[in-house]
Parts: C-alpha cells; sequence; structure tokens
C-alpha cells in the first residue's frame, strides 16, 4: 500500500473514533449534566415550598441507561405526593415547569454558542485568517447532538405521559 493511502485510512479511523466516543460516552454524560439540572429545578422548588424531595445521580449506569428507551433511571426527583397534593395549583404549576424551564436555559445556552461560534468561523473563514477546524468541528458536533438530545428529551416532557405536563395536568383537579 501506499503512503498516502495509509494517511487517508488514519484520518477515517480518527474520525470513525471520535464519532464513536462522542455519541457512545460523550453524549449521554453530557446529557445526564442537563438531566441532573432538569432534577435539580424540582428540587429547588419543592424545597422552597416546603415538600421533602431527592435526587440521586448513578454515574456508574448512566451508559447503559441512556440506551435503554425503558428506562427512568437517568434521573427522577422522588418526593412526598402527599406533600405534593397540598400545594395550590400554581405552586404544583411552578414544580412541574421548573425542569422544562432549566431544559430550555441549555437549549438557548447551546444555541447561542453555535450560533456565534458559527459567525465567527465564517469570518475567520471568509477573510481569510487561519483556523484549526478540527476542533471547531468537533466542538460543534458534539454540542449539537446534545443540543438534538435536549430537544427531544425536552418534547418528551411536554408531550409524552410520563412527563411533566402530564403530571402537572393529572394532579390539577386534586
Amino acid at each position: 500500500m501506499n503512503e498516502e493511502f495509509k494517511k487517508e485510512a488514519a484520518k477515517v479511523l480518527k474520525v470513525a473514533f471520535f464519532l464513536f466516543v462522542s455519541i457512545f460516552f460523550i453524549l449521554p454524560y453530557l446529557v445526564q449534566i442537563s438531566t441532573y439540572f432538569h432534577e435539580r429545578g424540582h428540587f429547588n422548588t419543592l424545597e422552597k415550598y416546603g415538600v421533602e424531595s431527592y435526587y440521586e445521580i448513578d454515574l456508574l449506569s448512566t451508559i447503559p441507561n441512556f440506551f435503554n428507551p425503558q428506562n427512568d433511571k437517568l434521573g427522577v426527583t422522588r418526593f412526598s405526593l402527599t406533600e405534593y397534593k397540598k400545594l395550590d395549583k400554581y405552586q404544583r404549576t411552578e414544580v412541574n415547569i421548573a425542569g422544562i424551564v432549566s431544559d430550555l436555559k441549555f437549549l438557548f445556552l447551546i444555541a447561542i454558542y453555535l450560533t456565534i461560534s458559527n459567525v465567527y468561523l465564517f469570518y475567520k473563514i471568509r477573510f481569510g485568517k487561519s483556523v484549526n477546524l478540527t476542533w471547531v468541528l468537533a466542538v460543534n458536533w458534539i454540542l449539537f447532538m446534545w443540543l438534538i438530545a435536549l430537544v427531544q428529551i425536552t418534547l418528551a416532557n411536554v408531550t409524552y405521559l410520563p412527563g411533566d405536563i402530564y403530571q402537572l395536568v393529572r394532579f390539577l383537579r386534586v
């Protein structure tokens, strides 16, 4: 084999390795970070109203739990349902919405970063400035994957039965 082919094959393997690591190892932990802050929003609001609650994070099972669609172990705030039902409907709304607000903050920050960095990159390239595209593209890829995952998770929280909005409506009449 010639040297040029070996160099190109090595580049392809590096990219494949990066994609594998970013999807199967980095992305689950980034989602776990945003899940922690989502649940922390519920926890802080429950604490504000005197409802005892807790949230445990399990970093060892993050990866297998991330890829299991039948799993709720990535993050659920545990609390006393009787104490929750004693709150008025506005307080319960605040408790349920707190996690979604946290998700929206992450979505906003990631989107702002991607927008600013890509506009900056465009102008660097446009005006012929030297730039190392490898790191820029790597960070953009990881953040874009996180953004897509967060959009999907936030939509699930809003639309699916075990999500925050369903739980809010379910207990609104109580």
